[in-house]
């Protein structure tokens, strides 16, 4: 019995000699045409690999395992020539990093206008890169942080879409870390939401704190938000917001209808408006609305918001009977 039981351990042993030997010296695999490596240590290098496309498993670890601080950038391969997946990870370290260019995610920008301008600059298909962002990014809209980003000639759809969210996951990892904050994914997804509502508010560094603390403290009162920029979503995103639209529009983005945050970020954040949902100014106020010199005027009572809007509507009507 005993005999037969190290048979059965040999012969095993033996049938996944064979599957490793043929997995990693003989069959063949197709590469990506284009990859991006990070030396960020949190990000193992066959995690990466596998999410861009490379048809790796886990019985490739050893091999990627052998390069723990790769060099950092861009690779190009020729998806026509077919490689074993030793050869393929071992000239990871060997090519030559490629020479980028630079493309930029606006402030306040939706997917949308980043997919279409990027399309113009790369000559690429709008509709596959939205469709490559969506298959990356953990959000409908707001997963690429505003900023400049350093992307390949020649590049693909995929690419740009994997390169963009990795590296702003990378960053927001890295703000609120300075900070000392560790947020699971639902809290990194609100600390989003919050700060795409205050970019879309102000451009107006110094009041994006301020901003967040009416946000901050019309929630802790359980009041609606009742925020214009809201209902700046997805494909109204540019759209003038009238009483109207206000009245219509029956999504959970519609603040002035339901209480809470909207259910995803509705355009890309700055690192300053993550920073000022970290760090709220502290403040009583509970309104604010746009001043004819573009600031905003903040108030703490009702009483005083329509003194403001009052106040507004009036300077409109005298400037334009001059």
């Amino acid at each position: 019995m005993e005999a037969k039981k190290v048979k059965i351990v040999i012969i095993s042993s033996l049938l996944f000699l064979s599957i490793y030997i043929i997995h990693h010296y003989y069959a063949l695999i197709t590469p990506p045409k284009l990859l991006y490596l990070s030396n960020n240590t949190d990000f193992p290098l066959l995690s990466q690999l596998r999410k861009q496309g490379a048809d790796l498993n886990i019985l490739d670890y050893r091999h990627t395992k052998r390069f723990p601080n790769i060099k950092e950038g861009w690779v190009r391969f020729d998806p026509k020539v077919k490689l074993t997946r030793e050869t393929f990870v071992s000239l990871l370290s060997k090519k030559q990093r490629e020479p980028t260019r630079r493309i930029v995610m606006y402030a306040g920008d939706s997917i949308h206008d980043f997919a279409l301008r990027t399309a113009k600059q790369t000559r690429l298909n709008p509709k596959k890169i939205l469709g490559a962002y969506h298959r990356y990014a953990p959000y409908r809209d707001g997963g690429i942080l505003a900023g400049y980003y350093q992307i390949p000639y020649d590049t693909t759809s995929t690419a740009i879409a994997y390169y963009c969210t990795f590296t702003s996951q990378e960053r927001l990892t890295k703000i609120l870390s300075r900070q000392g904050i560790d947020p699971d994914a639902k809290e990194r997804k609100r600390i989003l939401i919050l700060a795409s509502i205050i970019q879309r508010e102000t451009q107006n560094r110094k009041e994006m704190p301020l901003i967040a603390s009416v946000i901050k403290n019309r929630l802790k009162k359980d009041m609606k938000l009742q925020l214009d920029a809201t209902l700046n979503y997805g494909r109204y995103s540019h759209t003038i917001i009238t009483p109207q639209r206000i009245k219509e529009d029956q999504s959970r983005y519609n603040t002035y209808r339901y209480k809470g945050l909207p259910p995803e970020p509705i355009g890309s954040a700055s690192e300053v408006a993550v920073q000022a949902v970290i760090h709220p100014a502290k403040s009583d106020y509970l309104y604010f609305m746009l001043a004819t010199n573009g600031s905003h005027n903040f108030t703490s009572t009702y009483q005083e918001h329509l003194e403001h809007i009052r106040w507004f509507k009036k300077m409109n009507e005298d400037n334009q009977t001059k």
